[in-house]
């Protein structure tokens, strides 16, 4: 009897110590529970935070441990849901301090480093912002226009612009091409078939530029050749040998071998005169008439000048 009395305290208290343990665990197991649900509860609430509106901040009393009661268990759920609620809570503040209120350390930490971000991006970016505005201001166009010297534009002319490199186009249907240059001076030149190549200096100084070059054409300049050759006037009088004027007597200059012809040539009128445009050089002048002895000498020619020729009867 007494052996059996003995046991049934050992029971007992065996019962009582297991019960303990599993109390125990089961409150170790729902701290944990609540710790995980707090940090997750964090984590949605810092995502979401400065999002939200002012309905979402925690009521008053929710962070407050001593409003929750109960057992150690209890206590342990509450402690849990405290932590979530303080982070949701800063998460909140940190929302508020973006719009200027103060808040704790971290939570300044976490929004100074947002600003600085923030900073540097717009620095950059105005820098940025600011250097390829300064680029395109200081890039300018230069248009070049190609005429011909009857004031016609010439398609398909090839322009180079020269500078240290050379950029080569061809003008459009206009006569025209741009070249986007910089602040300088450059070299233009102009070429097309059929005409003399062109040469300008242009020199761009913060402005766009239209430049036009004129190109002459080949045929053109071999004419200018010829009228820049200098010419003189020769005013010639013809006689018998009593001294009267001869009429319709030929006078005929040669430069060269007589069998390609005269270079000039003119008839004398009822005087017995006749003027020669004659350009410089030295001539062999024959001066010829019906029923008279050919004359024939040597001439050079540097100025105007009137001599008189006397031709024999034949």
């Amino acid at each position: 009897m007494s052996n059996s009395t003995r046991r049934q305290p050992a029971e007992t208290r065996s019962i009582q110590t297991g019960v303990q343990v599993m109390l125990t665990v089961a409150g170790v197991v729902l701290l944990v529970a609540g710790l995980a649900l707090a940090a997750s509860g964090a984590s949605i609430n810092g995502a979401l935070g400065p999002f939200g509106d002012d309905s979402d901040e925690t009521e008053p009393g929710a962070d407050d441990p001593a409003a929750n009661g109960g057992d150690d268990e209890s206590a342990a759920d509450d402690g849990g849901d405290g932590d979530g609620d303080a982070d949701a809570g800063d998460d909140d503040d940190a929302a508020t301090d973006d719009d200027g209120d103060p808040d704790d350390g971290t939570d300044s930490d976490e929004s100074d480093d947002g600003t600085g971000d923030d900073g540097d991006g717009d620095g950059n970016g105005d820098e940025n912002g600011s250097d390829d505005g300064d680029d395109d201001a200081d890039e300018h166009t230069l248009t070049a226009t190609i005429e011909d010297d009857d004031g016609d534009e010439i398609d398909g002319a090839t322009v180079e612009l020269t500078s240290g490199v050379s950029s080569t186009e061809r003008t459009a249907d206009d006569g025209t091409v741009e070249f986007t240059v910089d602040d300088g001076e450059y070299t233009l030149t102009a070429s097309a078939d059929d005409y003399e190549d062109a040469e300008t200096d242009v020199e761009i100084d913060g402005d766009d530029e239209d430049e036009t070059l004129v190109l002459e054409s080949e045929d053109d300049e071999d004419e200018d050749e010829d009228d820049d050759a200098d010419e003189y006037t020769l005013t010639t009088l013809v006689e018998d040998d009593d001294g009267d004027e001869i009429e319709d007597a030929t006078i005929e200059f040669y430069s060269g071998s007589q069998l390609f012809g005269p270079d000039a040539e003119a008839t004398t009128d009822d005087d017995g005169e006749a003027e020669l445009d004659v350009e410089e050089g030295e001539y062999t002048v024959v001066v010829s008439a019906d029923d008279y002895e050919d004359a024939e000498f040597d001439l050079e020619v540097d100025d105007d000048d009137e001599f008189t020729v006397e031709l024999e009867e034949g």
